[in-house]
Order: structure tokens, then C-alpha cells, then sequence
């Protein structure tokens, strides 16, 4: 597989980054370039993403083998939407363009992933690392991240970029699984913490019941109520915004989406959040 090398300098990468982000007036000719570079960037984070996806597999062996495992570059709708979020991003800076996630079974697998790549002796440089399990994101969003810089001298021409590595359970997953999948029929960005607040507010209280389940630190905001009184909650939400019965609706149509026979290759799916 032959992967994508680099052709722009970090100065131009920041450039096209700026442009993208509307920082700064451009002509068409600027955005068809910009589009380039950030065509380019993107897809030389395989290589790295790649090597790193081997070493993943390997150290599960032994914690997990039945741990999921996937890998993924930032879509660039999403790095636009961040680029114009923080004003001050550097498009070469951005850390998580390259992604991999490894699901594993329980909170303590999570934790012996984690130090197994903590206490690892290669060259890869850990840059940054949140513990969103311990301090979930106001969402309620859980998960490890460990930031690395990639390090190669005999791949000299992806040294530097950066790869987010993300250690989660089943029900982290499930859970982060649903709100991307909710706030795209619903056409909110319940992912960005917007949206419909009684969405927002679901997600939260479900997030503090499988907190709960996992013997996890408490969820702010959820940590003077009984399990009891948490599992109530999310019972009263789901009820009133009926969530089962509309992810089992999706799921039925993504079914049909799979299992149809026909001639075409493709199917176009018109998703109307109104309806």
C-alpha cells in the first residue's frame, strides 16, 4: 500500500489552516489550494496511524483480546468546525487528525492499556493525555486520550505529527455511540455539547448511571443522589423523549440500508430532523 507523503511545510499547513478557518479573506484560488494542503495533511497521517494500529493490536493480546479496535482520520467538515471553534488552532498542531480507539471490557482493562503504552519503550513521544474517566467532560463524555507525537528516524517524513489514542469500555462506547448517532437524526450537535437541553440533559444523567455501574468517580452535579434516584432519572428522561424507540428506528433503518438487494452500489439518505 503506497501511503501519502507530506508536500507542504508547516508555515503552509498553518496557511491553508487560517484560510479554512476564515481567519482571513482569500480568493477561490486560495480555497482550492487550502483544500489541497488540508487533502494532503490528512491523508499523511495514515502511515503513522497504521504503525500504531499494529502495536495496538499487539499489546491487546493480553488484556483484551476481544477488544475492539478501530482507526480513523478527522473528517474535514470536523477539522473546519474546530478550526473556527478555536480561533487560535494551528492547523499543523492539531492533535487528534489521526485517531485510533481501542473498546475494552471494564474500567480496569482501560487502566491496564493505559499503563502498558505509559510505560512503553518506544520512540513515540506521549505530548498530552486527558482522563476523562476520572473527570468526565460536562456531557459526560468518558474516555482516556494519550496525545503522541510521532518518532521515526526511518520514516523521517511523518516525524512530528500527532495521533490521539482513545481508551474507553463497552458502555463509554455505547454511550458515545448514541449521542453521535442521536445528534446526527436529530440534526443537533449534541457531540459539541449543543443542542436541545432535555438531549443534553438525558445524556448526562445516563452517563452518571454508567458511572455508577463501572464504580467510577460520581458524574458533577449527580454526586448527592442514590443509584436509586440516578437510575429513576434516566428512566423518566428516556420515557419522556422516548430514545429507545427512536435508536431501535434508526437501527431498523440502517438494516434495511445493508440488507436491500439491487443493482446500485449506493443509496442516498435524506434525513429530515423535523419530521
Amino acid at each position: 500500500m503506497a501511503f501519502a507523503k507530506p508536500k507542504y511545510t508547516k508555515g503552509e499547513i498553518n496557511r491553508a489552516g487560517d484560510i479554512l478557518g476564515e481567519r482571513r479573506k482569500a480568493t477561490a484560488e486560495d480555497l482550492d489550494w487550502a483544500w489541497r494542503v488540508l487533502s494532503n495533511f490528512r491523508a499523511c497521517h495514515a502511515y503513522p496511524i497504521n504503525t500504531f494500529q499494529a502495536l495496538l493490536r499487539q499489546k491487546l493480546k493480553s488484556i483484551d483480546p476481544e477488544a475492539l479496535v478501530a482507526q480513523r482520520l478527522k473528517r474535514a467538515p470536523s477539522v473546519l468546525l474546530k478550526l473556527k471553534r478555536f480561533e487560535d488552532m494551528e492547523l499543523a498542531r492539531m492533535q487528534d487528525v489521526g485517531g485510533l480507539r481501542a473498546v475494552v471490557d471494564s474500567v480496569p482493562k482501560v487502566r491496564h492499556l493505559e499503563k502498558a503504552y505509559r510505560s512503553a519503550s518506544f520512540q513515540h513521544q506521549l505530548v498530552s493525555s486527558k482522563d476523562y474517566i476520572a473527570e468526565p467532560k460536562a456531557d459526560g463524555y468518558r474516555s482516556v486520550h494519550l496525545i503522541y507525537r510521532y518518532q521515526n528516524p526511518r520514516a523521517s517524513d511523518y516525524q512530528g505529527l500527532s495521533l490521539e489514542l482513545q481508551l474507553r469500555t463497552r458502555l463509554q462506547h455505547a454511550w458515545a455511540t448514541a449521542v453521535e448517532t442521536m445528534g446526527t437524526f436529530l440534526g443537533q450537535a449534541l457531540k459539541s455539547g449543543q443542542g436541545d437541553a432535555n438531549w443534553r440533559s438525558f445524556f448526562s444523567t445516563a452517563s452518571a448511571a454508567i458511572a455508577i455501574v463501572e464504580a467510577c468517580p460520581p458524574f458533577p452535579g449527580y454526586a448527592n443522589l442514590t443509584a436509586g434516584q440516578v437510575y429513576r432519572q434516566v428512566a423518566d428522561e428516556e420515557l419522556a423523549l422516548h430514545v429507545l424507540e427512536k435508536l431501535n428506528g434508526f437501527a431498523i433503518a440502517a438494516d434495511r440500508i445493508s440488507t436491500l438487494s439491487g443493482q446500485g452500489a449506493y443509496h442516498l439518505v435524506v434525513l429530515d430532523s423535523l419530521a
